[in-house]
C-alpha cells in the first residue's frame, strides 16, 4: 500500500510538468472573413474553432495570419505545423495530412431580388454575367460550365457592389462569406439581394498538418477525436451558432 501511495504521489508531481512541455502547434490561415479574420480577436470562426478543439486535446497553439501562398509553402516545409482552413485535394495530400472536416462551405449565388433568374440547369444563366474572385475554385461543375460571362474581382465585396449598381447579373461565393461581407460593407442593401436556392456546391473544410512534422498522424489523430468530443457535449454547435447570430440572413429565390 505504501508503495502505491509514493507511486501515486510521484505521477502527481510529474502533472505540471507535463503540461508545461505540452507541444506548442503554430497554426496559420490565410485572411478569410469571417472564417480567418486578423481583425478579430478570436481571428474568425475557423480559427477560434480550432484552437479550441486543439486545446482539448492537449495542444498549445500560435496563430498566425499570412497569405495563401505564404501558408501553403510554410505548412509544406514544415515552418508552420498546421493550416486551420483548407480544402482537401490530392495535390495537397502530398505534403499535408487532412483531419476529419469540421465545417462544410456551401458555394452559392446571390442576386437582386427584382431579377427573375433560376437555377436549375446551368443552361439558365445563358448570357448572364456573373462575378467571380480571381484564383477562386467554385467546383469542377461550375468552373467547366460554359454560356455565360465570368467577370473576375478582387474581393467577394467587389462582387456584391457589383451586383448592387446592376453592372453584374449574379455573384458567387460562399455562403457565410457573402453574409459577412454584407453585414460589414452592403448593410442597406441586404433586403435587395437573396440566395438562389441550388447550391453550387459543398466543400468540406478541413484542418491541414504538415507531412514535414513528423508526429502529424498523432496530431490529426488527436484533433479529430477531440472534435468528436466537442460535437457530442454541443461545445462545438454552441461556438459556431455564437458566430452565426453575428450574420445578417438572406432569403432565397424558389427554384
Amino acid at each position: 500500500m505504501l508503495r502505491r501511495i509514493r507511486l501515486l504521489l510521484c505521477l502527481l508531481t510529474l502533472l505540471p510538468l507535463a503540461t508545461a512541455t505540452a507541444e506548442t502547434l503554430k497554426i496559420a490561415g490565410s485572411a478569410w472573413p469571417p472564417y480567418v479574420d486578423a481583425t478579430r480577436a478570436d481571428k474568425g470562426v475557423a480559427m477560434d474553432l480550432v484552437r479550441h478543439v486543439f486545446t482539448r486535446a492537449g495542444y498549445d497553439t500560435e496563430a498566425y495570419i499570412a497569405s495563401w501562398p505564404r501558408t501553403l509553402e510554410g505548412a509544406s516545409i514544415g515552418v508552420v505545423d498546421v493550416i486551420a482552413a483548407a480544402w482537401k485535394t490530392p495535390e495537397r495530400e502530398k505534403t499535408l495530412h487532412f483531419t476529419d472536416p469540421y465545417f462544410t462551405n456551401v458555394i452559392r449565388f446571390v442576386k437582386r431580388k427584382d431579377a427573375p433568374i433560376r437555377f436549375r440547369h446551368y443552361a439558365d444563366l445563358k448570357g448572364l454575367m456573373i462575378g467571380v474572385v480571381n484564383g477562386y475554385a467554385y467546383g469542377r461543375e461550375f468552373d467547366t460550365a460554359e454560356g455565360f460571362v465570368r467577370v473576375p474581382v478582387n474581393h467577394v465585396a467587389q462582387s456584391l457592389m457589383l451586383l448592387e449598381r446592376r453592372r453584374i447579373d449574379l455573384a458567387i461565393g460562399d455562403e457565410w462569406v457573402i453574409r459577412n461581407e454584407l453585414t460589414q460593407y452592403l448593410p442597406s442593401a441586404i433586403r435587395r439581394f437573396e440566395f438562389l436556392a441550388r447550391p453550387v456546391a459543398r466543400r468540406p473544410l478541413h484542418v491541414a498538418i504538415s507531412r514535414e512534422n513528423p508526429r502529424h498522424a498523432k496530431i490529426v489523430a488527436d484533433f479529430n477525436r477531440a472534435l468528436e468530443a466537442m460535437r457530442a457535449d454541443g461545445s462545438y454547435d454552441r461556438l459556431i451558432e455564437g458566430y452565426r447570430k453575428e450574420l445578417v440572413t438572406l432569403t432565397e429565390a424558389p427554384l
